[in-house]
């Protein structure tokens, strides 16, 4: 990354064909430091999906290419004024520190610094993903804390495409193939399932030349609510 850079992508949500809702990513990265703040807004439809608003946002610094989370929050909004917020705090080495509130009603598996030393958050860990490989992103593993659970998100290169699309992103990206595989903090029989059936995300990563890093264009991932696909209809750049 080579020079400060703002953009903001908006994004459309599908499920088995129907929208369910609305997704915008906004960065702000320089070679030094990165804000980035991912919402998602679904609606209810058809009683199978719930009217909420989902903010995560992380900030950090960049050294010698690599990401240092500094802070993650993530607050949680429901239509029935239920919500919840969550905030870790990074240190040097790695989480430092998890305020949740409500607290958890269920007690969080246990986690040693060990399995959290090095790890990222998930809005993070994106950024990690984009700025690694070079001119073939995605060729790597990236250590995971959510607050309760560690993972592992393991992503190989798929290979250079084109993408046609009558909003949003049209052009050539990057398609990246990832799984999930975890590592604590899951219950055994979640822990035996995972690995059994590994929970599988496409991302398809496009260059923005004034940016001078790579975003995500289009992206297919397991939801509560089935298999999305979440493609961009608007893309700006400050």
């Amino acid at each position: 990354m080579t020079a400060q850079a703002a953009v903001t992508i908006d994004y459309v949500m599908y499920v088995g064909g129907a929208k369910i809702g609305t997704m915008s990513l906004a960065a702000d990265v320089d070679p030094q430091r990165y804000q980035l703040e991912t919402q998602i807004k679904t609606e209810e439809v058809a009683g199978a999906t719930e009217d909420a608003t989902l903010t995560l946002f992380a900030a950090g610094a960049q050294e010698d290419k690599s990401v240092k989370p500094q802070i993650f929050t993530s607050d949680y909004v429901n239509a029935g004024g239920q919500s919840s917020q969550l905030q870790i705090t990074f240190n040097e080495t790695g989480p430092a520190s998890v305020l949740a509130l409500p607290p958890p009603q269920k007690k969080p598996g246990t986690l040693s610094d060990f399995h959290k030393k090095g790890a990222l958050d998930p809005v993070s860990a994106l950024l990690a993903l984009a700025a690694s490989g070079g001119a073939t992103p995605c060729g790597t593993t990236v250590p995971v804390f959510d607050g309760w659970r560690r993972f592992d998100i393991t992503v190989a290169y798929g290979g250079e495409t084109t993408i046609e699309a009558d909003e949003g992103y049209s052009g050539p990206a990057h398609k990246c193939e990832g799984r999930l595989t975890p590592v604590a903090g899951y219950s055994a029989k979640a822990m035996t399932e995972l690995k059994e059936d590994p929970q599988k995300v496409e991302v398809w990563l496009a260059p923005m030349e004034s940016a001078g890093f790579l975003v995500p264009v289009r992206i297919i991932a397991p939801t509560p609510y089935g298999g999305a696909v979440i493609r961009s209809t608007a893309i700006r750049e400050d």
